[in-house]
Protein backbone atom coordinates (compact mmCIF):
# COMPACT_ATOMS: atom_id res chain seq x y z
CA UNK A 1 0.00 0.00 0.00
CA UNK A 2 1.50 3.54 -1.31
CA UNK A 3 1.56 5.97 1.30
CA UNK A 4 -1.14 8.33 -0.36
CA UNK A 5 -3.36 5.52 0.21
CA UNK A 6 -2.54 4.84 3.83
CA UNK A 7 -3.40 8.16 4.49
CA UNK A 8 -6.34 8.31 2.77
CA UNK A 9 -7.72 5.22 4.55
CA UNK A 10 -6.47 6.84 8.27
CA UNK A 11 -8.41 10.13 7.41
CA UNK A 12 -11.40 8.17 6.54
CA UNK A 13 -10.95 5.76 9.37
CA UNK A 14 -10.96 8.97 11.56
CA UNK A 15 -14.32 9.78 9.95
CA UNK A 16 -15.46 6.62 10.55
CA UNK A 17 -14.86 7.19 14.22
CA UNK A 18 -16.12 10.99 14.21
CA UNK A 19 -19.55 9.34 13.47
CA UNK A 20 -19.92 7.87 17.23
CA UNK A 21 -17.44 10.09 18.75
CA UNK A 22 -18.97 13.71 18.01
CA UNK A 23 -15.48 15.15 18.16
CA UNK A 24 -14.77 14.36 14.54
CA UNK A 25 -17.11 15.55 11.60
CA UNK A 26 -17.70 11.76 10.72
CA UNK A 27 -18.64 11.99 6.95
CA UNK A 28 -16.97 15.33 5.40
CA UNK A 29 -14.35 13.66 7.18
CA UNK A 30 -14.18 10.24 4.62
CA UNK A 31 -15.35 13.38 1.98
CA UNK A 32 -11.97 14.92 2.48
CA UNK A 33 -10.02 11.57 2.67
CA UNK A 34 -11.15 10.57 -0.74
CA UNK A 35 -10.52 14.60 -1.75
CA UNK A 36 -7.03 14.19 -0.49
CA UNK A 37 -6.58 11.16 -2.74
CA UNK A 38 -7.88 12.99 -5.58
CA UNK A 39 -5.48 15.92 -5.36
CA UNK A 40 -2.57 13.48 -4.54
CA UNK A 41 -2.78 11.26 -7.34
CA UNK A 42 -3.63 14.03 -9.89
CA UNK A 43 -7.81 12.97 -10.24
CA UNK A 44 -6.75 9.95 -12.13
CA UNK A 45 -9.69 7.28 -10.26
CA UNK A 46 -11.26 10.50 -8.37
CA UNK A 47 -13.17 13.40 -10.49
CA UNK A 48 -15.43 16.13 -10.04
CA UNK A 49 -18.59 14.46 -10.62
CA UNK A 50 -17.65 11.68 -7.92
CA UNK A 51 -16.83 14.63 -5.49
CA UNK A 52 -19.69 16.33 -5.96
CA UNK A 53 -21.82 13.57 -5.42
CA UNK A 54 -20.48 12.13 -2.29
CA UNK A 55 -20.18 16.03 -0.96
CA UNK A 56 -23.59 16.18 -1.11
CA UNK A 57 -23.59 12.49 0.86
CA UNK A 58 -21.13 13.70 3.63
CA UNK A 59 -23.37 17.66 4.07
CA UNK A 60 -27.19 15.48 4.59
CA UNK A 61 -24.97 12.39 6.93
CA UNK A 62 -22.47 15.22 8.69
CA UNK A 63 -25.34 17.84 9.42
CA UNK A 64 -27.85 14.82 10.62
CA UNK A 65 -26.92 14.95 14.38
CA UNK A 66 -27.85 19.23 13.95
CA UNK A 67 -31.60 18.70 12.61
CA UNK A 68 -32.85 14.75 13.79
CA UNK A 69 -32.70 16.03 17.06
CA UNK A 70 -34.87 18.45 16.85
CA UNK A 71 -37.56 16.55 14.29
CA UNK A 72 -37.13 14.03 16.94
CA UNK A 73 -38.16 16.15 19.84
CA UNK A 74 -41.06 18.11 17.66
CA UNK A 75 -42.59 14.25 16.68
CA UNK A 76 -42.59 14.22 20.18
CA UNK A 77 -44.51 17.18 21.01
CA UNK A 78 -41.97 19.60 21.65
CA UNK A 79 -42.81 23.42 21.42
CA UNK A 80 -40.70 25.41 19.29
CA UNK A 81 -39.55 27.43 22.00
CA UNK A 82 -38.30 24.07 23.38
CA UNK A 83 -36.47 23.48 20.12
CA UNK A 84 -34.81 26.73 20.47
CA UNK A 85 -34.28 26.31 24.54
CA UNK A 86 -32.46 22.60 23.71
CA UNK A 87 -30.48 24.57 20.50
CA UNK A 88 -29.23 26.87 23.42
CA UNK A 89 -28.80 24.31 26.30
CA UNK A 90 -26.68 22.29 23.78
CA UNK A 91 -24.10 25.17 23.16
CA UNK A 92 -23.83 25.76 26.98
CA UNK A 93 -24.02 22.35 28.01
CA UNK A 94 -21.09 22.00 25.45
CA UNK A 95 -19.02 24.72 27.05
CA UNK A 96 -19.58 23.14 30.33
CA UNK A 97 -18.75 19.56 29.60
CA UNK A 98 -18.32 19.16 26.29
CA UNK A 99 -19.42 16.68 23.94
CA UNK A 100 -21.51 14.79 26.67
CA UNK A 101 -22.93 18.31 27.25
CA UNK A 102 -24.54 18.70 24.24
CA UNK A 103 -27.18 15.84 24.73
CA UNK A 104 -27.99 16.65 28.46
CA UNK A 105 -27.77 20.63 27.80
CA UNK A 106 -30.43 20.21 25.44
CA UNK A 107 -33.05 17.22 26.84
CA UNK A 108 -32.71 19.06 30.34
CA UNK A 109 -33.79 22.37 28.24
CA UNK A 110 -36.27 20.73 26.59
CA UNK A 111 -37.52 19.06 30.10
CA UNK A 112 -37.57 22.40 31.46
CA UNK A 113 -39.37 24.45 28.86
CA UNK A 114 -41.89 21.62 28.16
CA UNK A 115 -42.52 21.28 32.12
CA UNK A 116 -43.28 24.85 32.19
CA UNK A 117 -45.63 23.99 29.16
CA UNK A 118 -47.62 21.29 29.90
CA UNK A 119 -46.75 20.76 33.72
CA UNK A 120 -47.14 16.79 32.92
CA UNK A 121 -44.02 14.43 32.98
CA UNK A 122 -45.45 12.34 30.04
CA UNK A 123 -45.02 15.44 27.83
CA UNK A 124 -41.63 16.25 28.96
CA UNK A 125 -40.91 12.25 28.73
CA UNK A 126 -42.22 11.86 25.38
CA UNK A 127 -40.26 15.40 24.00
CA UNK A 128 -37.08 14.65 25.62
CA UNK A 129 -37.20 10.72 24.31
CA UNK A 130 -38.33 12.36 20.99
CA UNK A 131 -35.23 14.06 21.09
CA UNK A 132 -32.39 11.44 22.23
CA UNK A 133 -34.24 9.20 19.72
CA UNK A 134 -34.07 11.90 16.82
CA UNK A 135 -29.97 11.97 17.94
CA UNK A 136 -29.63 8.32 17.90
CA UNK A 137 -31.19 7.90 14.65
CA UNK A 138 -28.78 10.70 13.44
CA UNK A 139 -25.56 8.75 14.32
CA UNK A 140 -26.78 5.89 12.09
CA UNK A 141 -27.68 8.34 9.32
CA UNK A 142 -23.94 9.70 9.61
CA UNK A 143 -22.59 5.99 10.00
CA UNK A 144 -24.35 5.05 6.64
CA UNK A 145 -23.48 8.32 4.70
CA UNK A 146 -19.73 7.50 5.98
CA UNK A 147 -19.94 4.06 4.68
CA UNK A 148 -21.33 5.05 1.92
CA UNK A 149 -18.97 7.61 0.82
CA UNK A 150 -16.11 4.74 1.49
CA UNK A 151 -18.09 2.22 -0.75
CA UNK A 152 -18.22 4.62 -3.31
CA UNK A 153 -14.14 5.21 -2.67
CA UNK A 154 -13.64 1.52 -3.00
CA UNK A 155 -15.67 0.93 -5.66
CA UNK A 156 -13.88 3.90 -7.90
CA UNK A 157 -10.65 2.67 -7.03
CA UNK A 158 -11.22 -0.54 -8.47
CA UNK A 159 -12.23 0.26 -11.83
Amino acid sequence: MDQTLFLTFAIMIAGLIGCVAPVLPGPPLVWLGALFYGWQTGWEKIGPLFLAITLVVALIGGSADLWMGFLGAKKGGASFGSQIAALVGGVLGFLVLSVPGLLIGSIAAIAFFEWRRHRDWNAVVRAGGGYLAGYLLAIIIEIVAALLILGFFVARLAI
